[in-house]
């Protein structure tokens, strides 16, 4: 499986998770960017935009859209890409700049 059909993947199984846990809050974007560690460990960044604040979102469901992202893309993804590491940014909490490169899901 490709790079770009890997990170697609991710994306998805990111996109599914957060939508059955907040299914009230829209998802703004998924970016999903492999990188690479200080100590050159690979992993990948799973960012999360979604219209709304952070105290729409409760610890328990964050958790468990953590844990179905890692677990998922860990056993239907490639390995090489590394380790998702997941972030959830409210639009609310961005800048102007940043919000003029947001595109809809």
């Amino acid at each position: 499986m490709s790079k770009k059909m890997n990170e697609g993947r991710i994306r998805k199984i990111a996109e599914r998770a957060f939508k059955h846990y907040f299914s009230d809050v829209k998802i703004i974007q998924v970016n999903v960017k492999p990188t690479l560690g200080h100590d050159d460990q690979r992993f990948v960044d799973v960012k999360i935009i979604y219209d709304g604040k952070y105290e729409q979102l409760n610890g328990t469901g964050l958790v468990k859209v953590h844990s179905d992202i890692v677990s998922k893309a860990w056993r239907e993804v490639d390995h090489d890409l590394g380790f998702p590491l997941v972030h959830f940014i409210a639009k609310s909490d961005l800048m102007p700049r940043e919000l003029r490169d947001l595109t809809t899901v």
